[in-house]
């Protein structure tokens, strides 16, 4: 019985990496074909052109090609540019709100924790959906103003320019860093303050001397992810137009979709990706610098909010908070509340919710399996973690997106003649986000001392011994923390059901998007606030089993030989 799920783990993980390198070739590959799409289509006077024509012709086509280049260069620093400075605003918010929520009593700190979900269970989707219920021409934010001064034209149109786009991404994900910083700053050791203290530094010395160097890690991880979270941007730019430019995202859509530019497209798609791979090796290089714990070091306790710009500072980020995130949000679930007994009784809403449950669960199984095999093979084959191989390769699916991933499998079926399916929507969202998975069961799996494993090999019969007896029952929180987040992230995703364009078959994610683009703004705030719930329901669950197993490992890890190789990635 250990030998067939054994082998059925392997041929699940082994499948799905093949099954993601063929649609990512697939992606590519027209990036070379001799064919260049719309942009250099023949007519029937140029096929019988004679050799002068053929000339000029060479010439259009290559002064066509360098366009072509200089239009992507283009296309490349405007994702970049907006990737950056939606990151600079993440950083502006979420690092004050580290500090309260790290250092600081106060009311409310318990709910601005909580925040630190949103990112992370919340679609994009449903972002773009309040940020258009709230703030768009007629939305609540306008009528309100507009009824007290009297304005009879919108006084706010921020939405649909490139600062929306800045603002809605900013405040989407600085609760990635909020969380990143906070956690490694509640653990600081107090030792290293106190000693700079005795030094006679001043605060804001200690701070920009000792804890800025400190944080810096995890700063500088949680960037990354927020840059490439808003890099791989789509629904938010599709939904509120190419205001002044357009993303590498939005682009490989159009092209492939509308344009039917199949080269233009793989050029697109190759450009993003190998771009996005710098940026997944920084994140790993920065998180084998910043996993130095301080498991078992007294650390700072928390003390309530003092002097004047304490307060103003936590009044202007909470106000901010409120407005740009919890307000729109909140709007979502007020517009949508008056249509959620209507909906379930539509059928085509109970189809596209059975749908998502079939799909998030399916994709989430695959996830854990392929996650645990590798995990597996890592912990065998580099026990303490010094190889940054095995750590950027599980990794590189980071770097192809959704968009990505889609187009190609669009073209893998195209060239056999085969239709989208359920199946194939399941088999990619787990092929995409398997290393999500993978990140938390490793980190798992590494606080297992050493010892145990060692004495398990040793006295076990087969290496499966090992497997089944102890790495599987160590990490059984960990793979159900990670098997209910993975189909948070599986239930949200609206990108692959729209790209495959399976017939007949709607997620949840997918008929809310169709509503709101129909202007059924109702409906589709309805929706979301069902795919809103089961989401955060979801990733609480998620996080509950997560937060008990870090408990537990940390009294183990108090009685226990400690080492660097012992300690986790914050994921």
């Amino acid at each position: 019985m250990k030998q067939f799920a054994a082998f059925c783990g392997t041929a699940v993980a082994v499948l799905l990496v093949l099954f993601f390198c063929v649609t990512a070739v697939s992606a590519f590959a027209p990036a070379f074909s001799g064919d260049s799409g719309t942009a250099f289509g023949t007519s029937s006077e140029v096929q019988s052109a004679d050799a002068a024509t053929d000339a000029a012709l060479s010439a259009q086509k290559s002064d066509a090609f360098w366009r072509r280049i200089v239009k992507i260069k283009n296309i490349l620093f405007f994702t970049i540019k907006q990737a950056f400075l939606s990151t600079v605003v993440a950083l502006i918010i979420g690092l004050p709100a580290a500090f309260f929520v790290a250092c600081r009593k106060f009311p409310g700190r318990r709910f601005l924790a909580s925040l630190s979900s949103v990112s992370l269970c919340i679609p994009p989707l449903l972002i773009a959906l309040g940020y258009v219920i709230f703030f768009g021409m007629n939305g609540v934010f306008n009528r309100t103003v507009m009824t007290l001064t009297g304005a009879k034209e919108p006084p706010f149109t921020f939405l649909y320019s490139f600062a929306g786009i800045i603002i809605a991404h900013g405040f989407y994900n600085f609760p990635i860093i909020m969380r990143t910083v906070s956690d490694t700053w509640r653990n600081l050791p107090e030792d290293e303050y106190n000693a700079a203290v005795l030094s006679g530094a001043s605060k804001f010395r200690i701070f920009r001397t000792v804890t800025l160097f400190q944080l810096a890690p995890s700063i500088a991880g949680g960037s990354v992810i927020v840059f490439l979270y808003s890099f791989f941007s789509f629904v938010i730019v599709l939904l509120f137009g190419q205001a002044g430019g357009s993303t590498m995202e939005v682009e490989v859509y159009q092209a492939a979709k509308n344009t039917l530019d199949f080269t233009y497209a793989g050029q697109l798609a190759l450009t993003e990706t190998t771009a996005a791979s710098l940026f997944v090796v920084g994140y790993v290089l920065l998180g084998k610098k910043g996993r130095r714990t301080h498991a078992g070091v007294s650390s700072l306790p928390p003390v309530r909010v003092h002097g004047a710009a304490e307060y103003a500072l936590l009044a202007v980020i909470g106000g901010a908070i409120l407005l740009f995130l919890v307000l729109p949000l909140t709007a979502i679930v007020f517009t949508g509340a008056g249509d959620l007994i209507k909906l379930f009784s539509q059928k085509s809403f109970s189809n596209a919710l059975l749908n998502t449950v079939a799909t998030s669960l399916g994709s989430a199984f695959l996830c854990v399996v392929t996650a645990f095999f590798f995990a597996c093979v890592a912990r065998r084959a580099d026990p303490y973690g010094k190889s940054i191989l095995f750590r950027i390769v599980p990794l590189l699916p980071m770097a192809v997106s959704s968009v990505v991933i889609g187009f190609g499998l669009t073209n893998v079926l195209r060239r056999f003649h085969i239709a989208g399916s359920p199946v194939m929507l399941v088999i990619t969202q787990a092929a995409l986000t398997w290393p999500l998975a993978f990140q938390q069961i490793r980190g798992a799996m590494e606080r297992i001392p050493m010892a145990v494993t060692d004495a398990a090999s040793l006295l076990s019969p087969s290496r499966l011994d090992v497997i089944f007896r102890v790495q599987l029952p160590q990490t059984r929180r960990a793979l159900f923390s990670a098997f209910a987040f993975c189909a948070a992230i599986s239930a949200g995703d609206s990108n692959l059901p729209l790209i495959l364009g399976i017939p007949r078959f709607e997620t949840l994610s997918l008929y809310t998007y169709r509503l709101a683009g129909a202007y059924r703004f109702a409906a589709a705030c309805g929706s979301g606030t069902v795919l809103i719930i089961s989401s955060m329901a979801l990733f609480a669950f998620s996080d509950k089993l997560a937060g008990r197993r870090s408990g537990k490992n940390r009294k183990v890890r108090v009685f226990a030989r400690g080492d660097s190789s012992q300690n986790t990635d914050n994921s």
